[in-house]
This record gives C-alpha cells, sequence and structure tokens, in this order.
C-alpha cells in the first residue's frame, strides 16, 4: 500500500498483525470458521457460481475471507499481502498461495485477464486516491470478461462513518456509493454495480432482533435524509458498505 504518509502507514501495513490483527485474531480453527461465517452471510450471494474460478483475495491478512472460500469449495485461490507475519499465520489454515508483496506490483504482475473473482474487504480506503485508481485499472485488467471483484469499505453516508473512518490511522477515506459509480464508468466496468449494507444479517434470535431494530433505526436515517434532501441515497446505511463492479461479458 501506498499513501500520502509513506513512513507511517508502510510501517503499520508491513507489522499490521503486531499492530492490529493479532488483537481480534486467533490462532485456531474455531476462529477461522466462526470468522468465515460472518463473511459467508454477507458475501456468498456474490461468490461466482463455478468453484474452479481463479479468486485472488487483496490484503488477505490472515487468511480467513480465504479459509471461507476454500470451505465452500474453490480449490484456485491465492492472496497476497504486506505483512509476513500473517501470511504466516494464514498459512497454517488454508491452502491457497499467498504472496508477499504490494497489491499493486502483485497485480501488474498478473497477466490479463487471468482472474475470475476478486476480493478486496477492508483495503481501498487505505490507498491514496491516485493508487486506488492504479489498483482498479489493474483489477479490471487481470480480471476475465464477467469477472467480479467485491470490495468492503467505510460507508461515508452513514452518520455514524467517521468512526469507520477514523479506526484505522491508516485510512485516507471513506466512500459513497457515487464513488463507485464514478470509477466504474472512468476505468470500464460494467455501469449496473450492486451495494450491500453490513448490517446485522439473521441467523438466530438475538440476531433477528438486531435485525428488526437495525430496520427501524435505517427507516429513521431515510426519513432523515428524505426530509433535506428529497432522496434516500441508495438506503446504504451501515458504518461499512460493500460493493461489486462487474467486467462486461464479450
Amino acid at each position: 500500500m501506498q499513501s500520502t504518509s509513506p513512513v507511517l502507514t508502510d510501517q503499520i501495513a508491513e507489522g499490521y498483525y503486531a499492530t492490529t490483527a493479532r488483537r481480534g485474531h486467533r490462532n485456531s480453527a474455531e476462529h477461522y470458521a466462526a470468522a468465515s461465517q460472518d463473511l459467508k452471510r454477507k458475501l456468498e450471494r456474490w461468490f461466482p457460481t463455478n468453484r474452479m474460478a481463479r479468486c485472488l483475495d487483496l490484503a488477505c491478512g490472515c487468511g480467513e475471507f480465504l479459509y471461507l472460500l476454500e470451505s465452500v469449495g474453490f480449490t484456485h485461490t491465492s492472496g497476497v499481502d504486506l505483512c509476513k507475519d500473517e501470511l504466516d499465520e494464514a498459512a497454517r489454515f488454508i491452502r491457497a498461495d499467498l504472496h508477499h508483496a504490494d497489491v499493486l506490483d502483485h497485480l501488474k504482475s498478473c497477466d490479463t485477464a487471468s482472474v475470475d473473482f476478486i476480493s478486496a474487504l477492508n483495503l481501498l480506503e487505505h490507498l491514496s486516491k491516485d493508487t486506488l485508481f492504479a489498483v482498479l485499472k489493474e483489477c479490471r485488467r487481470v480480471l476475465a470478461p464477467a469477472g467480479t471483484i467485491v470490495a468492503m469499505v467505510p460507508n461515508a453516508v452513514s452518520p455514524f462513518g467517521s468512526l469507520t473512518r477514523h479506526w484505522d490511522i491508516t485510512h485516507e477515506w471513506a466512500f459513497t456509493t457515487n464513488n463507485f459509480r464514478q470509477l466504474a464508468a472512468l476505468i470500464g466496468f460494467d455501469d449496473n454495480l450492486e451495494f450491500r449494507e453490513c448490517g446485522p444479517r439473521v441467523h438466530g434470535v438475538v440476531s433477528g432482533v438486531r435485525y428488526l431494530l437495525w430496520q427501524a433505526i435505517r427507516a429513521g436515517i431515510g426519513a432523515w435524509f428524505l426530509i433535506e434532501l428529497g432522496t434516500t441515497k441508495d438506503r446504504i446505511y451501515s458504518m461499512d458498505m460493500l460493493v461489486r463492479l462487474r467486467v462486461p461479458k464479450k
């Protein structure tokens, strides 16, 4: 990763396990199973239908998302990260090809149309705008026709989005849905973008109650926007949001 503060950002990125990840990471199969289930509820609907799809996880960290992909049957998986300690943790639990490298450098080394599915969870907000543009351009190049990139980013539209934006000192900014529409048009992704909230998903009684309460809260947020602006701003209000961009079919 690169940023306007390369010394700070690079030091934290290269030592991300020691500075950040280890506080929430556990070196156990139970940790990976629980983390992957949460990601599955959020993202499974966007997985490729072909389990032979070539999958690349950018800034893969300790490999929880790669663990999920492998647990549901994907066999062609790879990940890239700047933090060697995180990759060492990942290698204990996943079979993916792991690369210790800068994300942009790794993408530039990939062949054109050589990947079917790219994930970028909690990555893009760490990049300067110019680096973000370069990374997404390279993603567009290495994705095969009808290929997909899925990202999770801080949501600037959320009334509480500044918490996620400023939670990590290396975060450069937060996103709106319109930012991705601008980038998709500029880079050549399909203009049919999809957005999802990172709010509660029902998988039991407690999560069901949380889901219902969240619907009430988001109804209030939507009403606020509608009263002030005359629009609900895509109704994506959780502190983080998910976006899927696709390469047009030939």
